[in-house]
């Protein structure tokens, strides 16, 4: 069973990725996973792939962030 995000949720994403300085890419891949976990098919590996888009997309204070 697919169960769409409230876009009350979606805006509290984007909302607290701009909060915390962070790209909006940040909110966009929680975004995105959260959705594909809606659809009950998500795997283990489709989950880690998910993590690491998010992870590799947050910004440290103070980082050498030019990959």
């Amino acid at each position: 069973m697919q169960m769409a995000l409230d876009p009350a949720l979606k805006k509290a994403l984007y909302d607290a990725a701009e909060k915390a300085d962070q790209p909006r890419q940040v909110a966009q891949r929680l975004v995105a996973w959260l959705e594909a976990l809606s659809t009950g098919e998500s795997s283990e590996q489709q989950d880690l792939s998910f993590y690491q888009n998010v992870m590799a997309a947050i910004v440290l204070p103070g980082a050498d962030n030019a990959d």
